[in-house]
C-alpha cells in the first residue's frame, strides 16, 4: 500500500467504465487533528490530472479541529499537493444519489513553509512505519475497528412520537423503533455495498449507543475503510433526522456515557517471544501514545473501572474489557487496543503503536506486566504491583502530552520522526489550551459534528 506502489490513473479510467454514472470525486485526507477534509472535483478534472497531483492552498494541515488556524506552524505562502491513491476509489454508497459521486483517499505532500514535505502526512507516516517493520523484522499486521457511535434525535419530533433510546447492551428493545432500525440497516448496506466487510451491528452499553465492527485489513486499508464507514453512518443518520457522533463524550454531565474506538490488532505468524516483546514495547510507551489515541480534552472521561472501557492502569489481561489492552484468548500476537477513541488520527495511532512495539522487539523487552488471574478492577494497587502493574494511565490530555514530551526527550519513539513528534506535541498543547476555555456545551456542539 506504499505511495510508490499506488496504481496509475488507468485504475480511475477502469472504475469510471464500471461506474459510468459517476460525475464527481471526493478527494479526501485526514489532517493532524483527525478531521476528514474533502475537495470535490469533476470526473473530467480527475481524468485530466491522472497520476498528477491536485495543487491546492497551504491549508491542508493548517487547522485545529475547531477550524481555527494553527498559528504556531502556519505560513500561507506556498501550496500543498494531493496525490489520489486510486486503490481506495469507492462509490459513495451512503449518498441519496449513490451513483453520482465516488471518494478517494489522498497522500498529502506539503510544499509550503508549514512543514517539510511528507513529514506529517498521516498515510505516508504509517506507510513508512509499515515498510520499516517489514524490512527490519519481517512483520506484517492486520487491524480492524469497532465503530461505536451515539445517535441523537435531531428532528424535533412530536411529543407523541419520541424516539426512546434504551440503555441496554445487545438489546432487542433498542431495535424496536423503525426509525432507528432504518439508520442501522442503511448504514450497514452502504458500507457493505462499498466492498467493506461489516458483519453485524448491535446496541452498546449506554443510551443511544450502537456499534458496527469492521473486518480485518492491512493497517492503511483498515483506516481508509474506517473513515468511509464513519462518513456513511453520519450521512445516513442525518438523512433520517438523527445526529451520529463518535465523540467520546456525547452527552453533557452528569451523564457518564462514553464512546470508544477500540482497535483489533494482530501480527502475522507471531511467535510468543516476539508477541511478548511487542506488547512490552507498547505498554512501556502507552502513557505517551495516549496523546495520539485519546486525542481530545474529553477523551479522558472514559477512565475508570466497572465501565467496560479502559480501566485506570497501564496493563493487559486476557479477555478483560476493563483494561487498556485485552489479549484475545488462544491467539498469539492478537490484542484489542482499548485505550483509544475516534478523536484519534488512526493512521498516527497505528504508526505509534507499531513503532513502540517494534522497539520492544528490537530490544527484546521482557513482558514485566503479568496477566491477572482475577478481575483486574477488583484488585488493590499492591496486588497489581505484584503483577508489574505500577503505572496509571494519564488522566488528561495535558498529562498525556507531558508523557509524550518525556518520550521525545528520551528518543523512545524517534522512528516516527523527532520533528513530527515535537510538532504534534505542540499542536495538541495549543488545542488543549483552546478547548479548556470552551464550555462543555461549546465543545460538544463543535466536536459532536466533527467526530
Amino acid at each position: 500500500m506504499s505511495f510508490d506502489e499506488r496504481p496509475s490513473a488507468e485504475a480511475l479510467r477502469s472504475f469510471l467504465e464500471d461506474h459510468p454514472e459517476t460525475r464527481y470525486l471526493r478527494y479526501q485526507w485526514l489532517d493532524v487533528g483527525s478531521v476528514l477534509r474533502t475537495i470535490v472535483v469533476t470526473k473530467e478534472f480527475a481524468l485530466h490530472h491522472g497520476d498528477g497531483a491536485f495543487k491546492g492552498s497551504a491549508y491542508t494541515m493548517a487547522f485545529f479541529p475547531d477550524d481555527t488556524f494553527n498559528l504556531s506552524r502556519f505560513d500561507p505562502v506556498g501550496y500543498d499537493e494531493l496525490y489520489p491513491d486510486w486503490r481506495t476509489l469507492r462509490p459513495c454508497t451512503y449518498l441519496k444519489d449513490a451513483t453520482s459521486t465516488a471518494s478517494v483517499m489522498c497522500f498529502v505532500k506539503e510544499l509550503s513553509r508549514n512543514f517539510p514535505a511528507w513529514r506529517r502526512d498521516p498515510r505516508k507516516i504509517l506507510d513508512d512505519v509499515l515498510q520499516r517493520a517489514k524490512k527490519e523484522f519481517g512483520m506484517d499486521f492486520l487491524a480492524g475497528f469497532e465503530i461505536e457511535f451515539h445517535l441523537t434525535d435531531k428532528m424535533n419530533r412530536e411529543a407523541s412520537q419520541p424516539v426512546d433510546f434504551i440503555s441496554q447492551c445487545y438489546s432487542a428493545a433498542a431495535l424496536r423503533d423503525d426509525r432507528v432500525l432504518a439508520v442501522l440497516d442503511e448504514s450497514m448496506q452502504a458500507i457493505r455495498e462499498a466492498g467493506i466487510d461489516a458483519t453485524h451491528y448491535h446496541s452498546e452499553y449506554g443510551r443511544g449507543i450502537f456499534e458496527i465492527p469492521l473486518g480485518p485489513l492491512r493497517p492503511i486499508e483498515a483506516v481508509d475503510a474506517l473513515l468511509f464507514s464513519k462518513e456513511a453512518i453520519k450521512t445516513v443518520a442525518k438523512r433520517h433526522g438523527f445526529s451520529a457522533t463518535c465523540h467520546p463524550k456525547p452527552e453533557l454531565l452528569p451523564s457518564t456515557i462514553a464512546v470508544g474506538g477500540h482497535v483489533h490488532f494482530s501480527i502475522d505468524n507471531a511467535t510468543q517471544e516476539v508477541a511478548d516483546s511487542f506488547l512490552a514495547g507498547i505498554l512501556t510507551n502507552t502513557p505517551a501514545i495516549c496523546a495520539f489515541t485519546m486525542a481530545n480534552l474529553d477523551s479522558y472521561q472514559r477512565l475508570g473501572g466497572y465501565r467496560a472501557t479502559i480501566g485506570t492502569w497501564v496493563g493487559w489481561a486476557t479477555e478483560d474489557r476493563d483494561v487498556a489492552i485485552r489479549k484475545i484468548a488462544d491467539r498469539v500476537g492478537y490484542w484489542e487496543l482499548r485505550c483509544a477513541d475516534q478523536t484519534a488520527n488512526m493512521y498516527y495511532a497505528l504508526a505509534a503503536w507499531i513503532t513502540a512495539g517494534c522497539s520492544g522487539v528490537k530490544q527484546k523487552m521482557a513482558l514485566k506486566w503479568k496477566d491477572p488471574t482475577a478481575f483486574s478492577t477488583d484488585m488493590k494497587a499492591e496486588q497489581l504491583a505484584e503483577l508489574g502493574w505500577d503505572t496509571k494511565l494519564p488522566t488528561s490530555l495535558e498529562e498525556a502530552i507531558g508523557e509524550l514530551e518525556k518520550a521525545i526527550q528520551s528518543h523512545r519513539l524517534d522512528d516516527l520522526g523527532a520533528d513530527f513528534l515535537q510538532m504534534y506535541a505542540n499542536f495538541k498543547k495549543l488545542e488543549a489550551t483552546q478547548d479548556k476555555v470552551k464550555s462543555e456545551e461549546e465543545r460538544m456542539a463543535i466536536y459532536s459534528e466533527t467526530y
